[in-house]
């Protein structure tokens, strides 16, 4: 049965809060029916604007996410049996995008007056990195992406270049990758080359002024729901 009147009337004033709020906020019960998402989570899960939420289960919604439907429901239970917070990583086309896109979700428990759960909350927000780069120059975290308007450097260049990033040798990089360390200094250098750079200072500087410290290689990235 969908929801009724009286059960999203539980959550009222966890409507009135999310309906001003710009990051995704939603309202599962203890069936996982959906019965209340924001603006915010319209745009994040590509839902459209016609598309009646209430009572819906993940699997009805019109998006690929909903592929993911059984993690999502498993995320329910966990947070439904732990009655705390559970956050996992969701990774997928959010907002509709063609790149996939790396989200922590958190679930939180609601109770009613004697204690009892009687459905949970959620919400998401960019996952943050805080990379070896950025925590040596003292900067804040940045959100990571998939996308990248840098035609400069090839594919597989911009493998290595994740990795040089995160301080790997080219020992570790060419075990990576099942190559010659030769090779992967000679791939090194190509990259030097192209940036103008001389020093791995050097490239990593150019790559905070080509917004390439965020950039991780799609190929690392699979969708689906990670439990952290």
């Amino acid at each position: 049965m969908p929801p009724t009147n009286a059960k999203i009337s539980a959550f009222r004033s966890f409507i009135a809060m999310m309906e001003h709020l710009n990051e995704p906020w939603g309202i599962k019960d203890l069936d996982s029916r959906h019965l209340y998402m924001n603006k915010a989570a319209y745009l994040y899960t590509n839902t459209p604007a016609s598309f009646t939420v209430e009572g819906a289960w993940d699997d009805e919604f019109p998006a690929g996410w909903a592929e993911c439907s059984a993690a999502l429901r498993e995320h329910d239970r966990r947070t439904e049996e732990h009655l705390g917070r559970v956050a996992v990583i969701e990774t997928h086309y959010w907002y509709g995008r063609e790149t996939l896109s790396p989200y922590i979700s958190e679930k939180l428990p609601v109770f009613d007056e004697q204690g009892n759960c009687i459905g949970t909350i959620w919400n998401a927000r960019p996952l943050d990195t805080l990379t070896p780069l950025k925590f040596i120059n003292h900067k804040k975290p940045g959100v990571l992406t998939t996308a990248t308007e840098n035609k400069l450097f090839t594919p597989s260049e911009l493998d290595i270049i994740f990795l040089m990033l995160q301080r790997y040798t080219a020992k570790e990089i060419a075990s990576i990758f099942n190559v010659s360390v030769k090779t992967i200094e000679n791939r090194v250098y190509t990259i030097y080359q192209k940036a103008d750079v001389h020093s791995l200072k050097q490239f990593e500087e150019y790559c905070i002024a080509h917004n390439l410290e965020n950039y991780i290689p799609a190929r690392l990235m699979k969708k689906g729901i990670n439990f952290i």
